[in-house]
């Protein structure tokens, strides 16, 4: 049980940190963005060395007619979800700026529309799989909060609230820290440059491919507020978008199976 609340911990951290990748203006800007990426690829072995039993399971199983369509649908997502990770990821490393800008591709406005791409594929994935495993997450949080009296565990209840509140103090720490540095710097840079040259850099606006204030790798999106705690409901409030119909259409689906069985029980096994 233990293992599955730092699963279910450790899952939420991963989300939290995605959903500030979706914007790169968050927090420390490219700065943040590139070196959270990196560490989101880390998290990731992380999370398939957490569940490798079930990875090899199933995978010794995949072909098995007995196996059930639920779990290799599952499989199969996740196959997905780490090709498209693994693009972002990759397509990020070929347009790095701060970590990596040896390897950047000049001009490389191609494998900044992959990576734009692949980052919206892979939030659209991970909302499917986590509605996929939310019968999951809602049993480990029972149990988790309440007895098996069925009383709340307030104890749990108030560690949970303090986490999160250090958590969201932490992020509006580094976030206002951040914006201070930013800030220092481009003043420095205004003043290095003459009235004259950074008033022609004003009209001219940002260098192509450069981070300005409504376009990141060359398109709209990807933006909007640069709060992380806007970008954070932003984001969650697209995956419960894809969480809530998928979950009720598995349910359905159950309901469905149960009726069947009931009214033609020879069918069963």
């Amino acid at each position: 049980m233990k293992k599955n609340y730092t699963k279910i911990v450790f899952d939420l951290l991963m989300a939290i940190t995605f959903v500030l990748l979706m914007n790169p203006r968050v927090l420390n800007g490219l700065s943040f963005h590139e070196i959270a990426g990196l560490v989101i690829g880390a998290a990731i072995l992380i999370h398939i060395g957490l569940n490798y039993r079930w990875v090899v399971t199933t995978t010794k199983k995949i072909f098995d007619s007995n196996l059930p369509k639920k779990t290799r649908f599952s499989f199969f997502l996740n196959i997905l979800l780490l090709i498209s990770m693994a693009t972002v990821i990759i397509s990020g490393i070929f347009i790095s700026r701060v970590v990596f800008p040896g390897l950047a591709i000049q001009e490389g406005h191609a494998i900044r529309g992959i990576h734009s791409l692949s980052a919206d594929m892979t939030l659209a994935l991970v909302g499917l799989h986590i509605a996929v495993h939310w019968q999951w997450i809602m049993n480990i949080c029972r149990k988790a909060f309440q007895s098996k009296e069925g009383k709340l565990r307030r104890g749990a209840i108030a560690s949970v609230v303090l986490a999160l509140a250090v958590l969201a103090g932490g992020i509006q720490w580094f976030s206002s820290s951040a914006s201070t540095n930013a800030g220092d710097f481009n003043k420095k840079q205004m003043l290095q440059k003459g009235d004259g040259q950074f008033a022609n850099n004003v009209h001219q606006g940002p260098p192509d491919g450069d981070l300005g204030e409504g376009k990141f790798h060359g398109r709209d999106g990807h933006g909007g507020k640069s709060n992380p705690f806007l970008v954070v409901l932003n984001y969650f409030a697209i995956w419960a978008a894809i969480i809530i119909p998928t979950y009720y259409v598995e349910q359905r689906i159950l309901r469905n199976k149960r009726k069947s069985r009931l009214v033609h029980p020879q069918n069963v096994g």
